[in-house]
């Protein structure tokens, strides 16, 4: 099993858009048979400032599955929508969940 964190942040004035997008390629990511965990808007912090825009907890069962999903033509496609509505991603990725 593979497990992915994925903290976005959006383009300025691109907030829905990069929604949108998400929502999108995530239905491709459950077609490949990867798992949406959670997906939220963090809140604030008191300086009103955000770590991120959304942050996703994903899961797929397999390297190849999610190899597939990145391929995915239908998401290739969608590359103008996402480099114009995303500003950044980062990903951390792990093969086993830390027991405690």
């Amino acid at each position: 099993m593979i497990y992915l964190a994925v903290q976005l942040n959006y383009v300025t004035g691109h907030d829905a858009e990069g929604a949108e997008y998400e929502r999108m390629v995530l239905s491709y990511w459950r077609e490949h048979g990867g798992e949406v965990i959670a997906a939220f808007r963090p809140v604030a912090w008191a300086d009103g400032t955000r770590a991120a825009d959304e942050v996703q907890l994903l899961r797929i069962p397999s390297r190849e599955q999610l190899d597939a999903y990145l391929a995915d033509e239908r998401r290739v496609a969608l590359a103008p929508v996402r480099e114009r509505s995303i500003a950044r991603t980062d990903l951390v990725m792990s093969e086993a969940l830390v027991e405690r």
